[in-house]
């Protein structure tokens, strides 16, 4: 009988390790998916700023000189501003297909992760769900 009262608790505290270990492994998955969400759009972000305010810049350079342009000044400053859209443009075309590959790569890492942990991540779910639940009833 005491025997079967030990193999009852050392069964308990492996599911118990184990639970904690996949609960340790969720946590540092969701934390990387989460630094890599955060990493993406601060650089989208970042650059985008740094073109728009190159831009900016040039524009307000343009602006300045055109009283004393030429028609055939104007056409090449107009030219010129053209192509440096065009150069924004695709810069920002980059960032945005950079920015969804990382957030395509979180949302497989978080896939990988329920794959892994079925359960747990019903249980992360219903709990979350819960969470949710509560604040709103409380309004």
């Amino acid at each position: 009988m005491a025997q079967d009262t030990s193999k009852n608790e050392n069964a308990a505290n492996d599911t118990r390790e184990a639970a904690e270990n996949m609960t340790q492994h969720a946590g540092d998955a969701a934390r990387r998916v989460g630094r890599a969400a955060k990493s993406a759009g601060q650089e989208v972000g970042s650059v985008a700023r740094d073109e728009f305010a190159k831009l900016r810049a040039d524009l307000d350079d343009l602006i300045s000189r055109i009283p004393n342009l030429s028609d055939v000044d104007l056409e090449e400053a107009k030219e010129k501003l053209m192509a440096k859209i065009a150069d924004t443009r695709e810069a920002a075309h980059d960032l945005a297909e950079d920015a969804q590959e990382q957030f395509d790569y979180a949302v497989e890492c978080s896939k990988e992760c329920i794959r892994d942990h079925p359960l747990q991540s019903v249980g992360y779910a219903a709990g979350i769900g819960l969470i949710i639940g509560l604040l709103l009833a409380r309004r």
